[in-house]
């Protein structure tokens, strides 16, 4: 299970050591919960394939964060709607991105019905920039509405839904079933959403 200690990988100032402790440590967690999350993610119709993150392009600075993408795609996933589980240096992600990149960002976004987003937990939430841990704030309808309308104004603008668990919280401090039950919960919500994305 994922628990407080794994921030501390973030705390390693070298690129060497902190690529080390990501994949001794948190890539298998990613493989782990990919297995257990089967069952959840069967019920979106289509297969859905791991990208565990490799930080290939990295050679000087050591990632902020790092993660796993689940996307309908074998070879990749950045131009995709997709899944993503991840930790920056004081909290767990689960998001459902359409990145910068992806193909017809715009059209896949506005595609959405928005009662199927609003209609999501009360501690989901909302974001434009994937590379900004700050950006994400209370999903509402008002709040998801500017996300769409910054998705026509910026030609750089992403899209997120999903939520955070922040260090310190229940989440890491509960049994593992209760946290495997939280993960599970939160990307069985998603669905609906990343359905319609898909169609």
């Amino acid at each position: 299970m994922y628990v407080n200690q794994d921030f501390d990988i973030f705390a390693d100032p070298t690129l060497a050591g902190r690529l080390g402790q990501i994949r001794q440590i948190l890539d298998p967690k990613f493989e782990e919960t990919v297995a257990a999350l089967q069952p959840t993610l069967a019920e979106l119709g289509q297969p859905l394939y791991p990208h565990v993150a490799l930080h290939r392009r990295r050679t000087k600075n050591p990632p902020p964060d790092t993660w796993v993408a689940l996307s309908t795609s074998k070879r990749g996933y950045k131009r995709l709607p997709h899944l993503e589980i991840g930790l920056w240096d004081d909290r767990l992600y689960i998001w459902l991105n359409l990145l910068d990149e992806a193909t017809n960002r715009v059209a896949l976004a506005d595609g959405v019905v928005l009662s199927t987003v609003t209609q999501l937990p009360a501690v989901f939430q909302c974001a434009n920039d994937h590379t900004d841990k700050r950006a994400p704030q209370p999903l509402t309808t008002a709040t998801y509405q500017a996300l769409l309308a910054d998705q026509h104004r910026r030609k750089h603008a992403e899209w997120q839904v999903g939520r955070d668990f922040l260090r310190g919280s229940a989440f890491f401090t509960g049994t593992a079933a209760d946290q495997l039950a939280t993960i599970q919960a939160t990307v069985g919500a998603l669905l609906p959403v990343y359905r319609e994305l898909l169609n």
